[in-house]
């Protein structure tokens, strides 16, 4: 009887996986995350160096389909110079600001980060790890969307706040 419970459980288990690792490389082949990211990416500020004026600007040409498909919503405080991200799983939220601009005539500055992060057993939770790709993508593509010639520039950072979870 327990044996029958421990292969039940176990084939569960293995069919979720297999779940999920499919809905992963559907986000990978579509292009809506970056296969080939640092797997640290998350622990990264993400300073963009763009011509595009104002994070309006990048929040009219995000692709807010992939946004919402994977359940990630906007918000935005501070007049329009920060955006926040959620998931609707709760495991992560990120922010895109305006750093003002750069010392080339034009050229504004944009930091990304994930702010917050749910853990699972010290190792970031595949929801979290997931979307802040979708999203860190999708912002990418519209910064290149407007500005062809926009650049990223990445640096770790050391203010990094998680949630653990044993489950």
């Amino acid at each position: 009887m327990v044996t029958a419970i421990v292969v039940i459980i176990l084939g569960v288990s293995v069919a979720i996986g297999i779940a999920i690792a499919k809905g992963n490389n559907k986000l990978f082949d579509s292009g809506a995350a970056n296969k080939s990211r640092a797997y640290d990416f998350y622990e990264q500020e993400h300073t963009f160096k763009t011509i595009v004026p104002n994070l309006d600007k990048m929040l009219n040409a995000l692709d807010r389909g992939i946004l919402s498909q994977e359940g990630i919503s906007i918000s935005i405080s501070k007049g329009a110079n920060n955006l926040v991200f959620r998931n609707s799983a709760g495991t992560f939220t990120a922010s895109i600001k305006a750093a003002g601009d750069s010392k080339i005539e034009g050229v504004h500055l944009y930091k990304f980060r994930v702010n917050q992060w749910k853990e699972r057993n010290g190792i970031i939770e595949m929801s979290a790890r997931m979307d802040s790709n979708v999203l860190l993508t999708a912002i990418e593509k519209a910064f290149l969307m407007l500005d062809f010639n926009a650049v990223v520039e990445r640096t770790y950072v050391t203010d990094i706040k998680t949630k653990s979870s044993f489950f």
